[in-house]
């Protein structure tokens, strides 16, 4: 695997990202972290979750409003 990078990612959409768990989402925000795996990983992805037990306030995380966030190392499968 290559490491792609590290992105501030929403704690909304770890589930999602982890393991496809869309409950509580909504369509906008499943259309947002779609468009985020397809512009960087649509050959697919590995991700090692940094901060999981840490989230901090971001005003600019890698899609979507500012939120809550985490840091997460992404690999290309």
């Amino acid at each position: 695997m290559k490491f792609a990078g590290t992105y501030q990612i929403p704690t909304y959409a770890v589930p999602m990202l982890e393991n496809g768990d869309i409950t509580g989402l909504t369509d906008l925000d499943v259309e947002l972290i779609n468009g985020f795996i397809a512009a960087n990983f649509p050959k697919g992805y590995v991700a090692d979750w940094i901060g999981k037990n840490d989230p901090y306030f971001c005003s600019c995380p890698e899609f979507g409003m500012a939120t809550e966030v985490i840091e997460a190392d992404f690999y290309h499968a």
